[in-house]
């Protein structure tokens, strides 16, 4: 058969694109497959705050080699930043540039989660300065607020800015083609569009995020593809005034969520974001519910600024967030060689484009060159035992994400309910009666921590029902 192309690139999210124009610079011919156009439902970049968490998604029950891990992997990025919005910059002509500066503000009892963000950024050379919440400039924070830390070298982007200059990256590049189609299946060295198209290429690099599994037979289970999860994540584009603050201002991850955060936009508009669903079937034109929007409002107001209870509606997006049962990125080779994966990046996607492109180029260009890589596609990876996911989702917050709104209990009334709640999950999954089956069926099929609030809202479903 004859080959279009030397790569095939699934996706037109961030890191499909990055994926694209690195592989371009490096003289290779590149047919991208994806939308160019259109409203990108679901497309977790094109709902992003695109903020460039290097150290600020570091939570305090991350076990330390995950935290090298992956803290290592993203001040790599961090640090090829600047020459990389230069050189898409170029190439795009236009100038692009990240801000600097995050505040990570600590609702109340959640001073000690600000230290292992800035005992990671210590350990990397980077500053990290301890502040009362009142120095947040432009932001009334709450009174009960914990405290604040500055992150000086912690960035953001314009999502909607980088994904433009890409584009036209690409585009305009001669060795591109841009097939503005889905595509609906994937095999060895081949593409099958929606329009009825097919693509060949000696390679095939995957970037769809949650849209993979569907992509290829039995979810790609038969070569070595593990579990790709979706995790719904609702943002708001808001106008308000009385709330200014010049930077990033964001608290630690909590509840299941990305922490909420509210990003500064150029032409004065603000980003806010924070929930995060795991969901079984990621519909892309599934708009968000009102609970999910409550949840962002509700966390607006009462963690970063009740005056946030003003501001105007401008637009509401849902991205659905790609992960693994490890929540570690999955780059390289799978069990058909010439099929390969960029995904799984989480909440992290918009900062490891550039590190993700680069590493997956060098496997193209050289076989085998990802073999000992730790975000490899094929490496091990243990399925969580109950255990320690629900001791993991104690540590998230199970009894926050059961009083987001507001709500609070004395700290020995919230020990006692998170005990209460520990046991009866653990009866919930190991019950053989036939009105647990469908818990035990969804543990079976995302047994991570964010499955537990959906484990909870179908148990309370199941008992509705009897």
């Amino acid at each position: 058969m004859r080959e279009n192309c030397d790569v095939a690139v699934v996706g037109a999210g961030v890191v499909g694109l990055a994926t694209a124009f690195e592989l371009l610079t490096r003289g290779l011919t590149v047919t991208l497959i994806g939308p160019r156009g259109g409203d990108h439902a679901g497309q977790a970049t094109r709902a992003a705050g695109a903020m460039l968490s290097t150290f600020s998604e570091i939570e305090p029950h991350h076990d330390e080699h995950r935290v090298i891990l992956e803290t290592t992997e993203r001040v790599t990025a961090h640090e090829m930043y600047p020459a990389w919005l230069e050189t898409v910059g170029g190439h795009a002509g236009r100038r692009l540039t990240a801000t600097l500066g995050t505040w990570v503000l600590a609702p109340a009892g959640k001073r000690a989660w600000l230290n292992p963000i800035a005992g990671a950024a210590h350990a990397a050379g980077h500053p990290a300065e301890q502040h009362d919440a009142t120095d947040i400039p432009g932001l009334a924070a709450p009174p009960s607020s914990a405290a604040a830390l500055w992150l000086p070298t912690e960035a953001r982007i314009d999502s909607s800015d980088l994904v433009e200059a890409l584009t036209h990256a690409v585009t305009d590049h001669p060795r591109a083609e841009w097939r503005d189609t889905q595509a609906c299946a994937v095999g060895s060295g081949r593409v099958r569009c929606t329009d009825g198209t097919q693509v060949s290429a000696a390679d095939v690099v995957l970037a769809a995020g949650a849209g993979i599994p569907a992509l290829l037979p039995e979810a790609g289970r038969p070569i070595g593809v593990p579990p790709i999860l979706a995790g719904r994540g609702v943002s708001a584009l808001l106008r308000a005034p009385a709330v200014a603050p010049p930077h990033v201002v964001r608290t630690p991850n909590a509840a299941f969520a990305c922490g909420v955060h509210l990003v500064p936009r150029a032409d004065g508009t603000q980003y806010l974001g924070g929930t995060n669903r795991l969901t079984m079937s990621p519909e892309t034109d599934r708009r968000a519910s009102l609970d999910e929007l409550s949840v962002l409002i509700g966390d607006a107001t009462g963690l970063l600024d009740h005056r946030l209870s003003g501001a105007e509606l401008l637009a509401v997006r849902v991205g659905l967030r790609p992960y693994t049962l490890d929540h570690l990125p999955l780059i390289g080779r799978t069990g058909e060689r010439s099929l390969l994966l960029a995904t799984a990046t989480y909440r992290c996607g918009v900062l490891l484009a550039p590190r993700l492109a680069a590493l997956v180029a060098d496997e193209v260009t050289e076989p085998g060159a990802l073999e000992a890589h730790p975000y490899r596609v094929l490496r091990p990876m243990a399925v969580p035992n109950v255990e320690d996911v629900i001791a993991d989702g104690a540590a998230h917050g199970l009894v926050e994400h059961l009083l987001q709104g507001g709500g609070h209990f004395s700290p020995t009334s919230k020990a006692q309910l998170d005990a209460f709640l520990a046991l009866a999950l653990r009866a919930l999954l190991t019950d053989q009666r036939d009105g647990a089956a469908a818990l035990r069926r969804l543990w079976q099929a995302a047994p991570v921590p964010e499955v537990l609030p959906s484990l909870l809202a179908m148990a309370q479903r199941s008992q509705a029902l009897r």
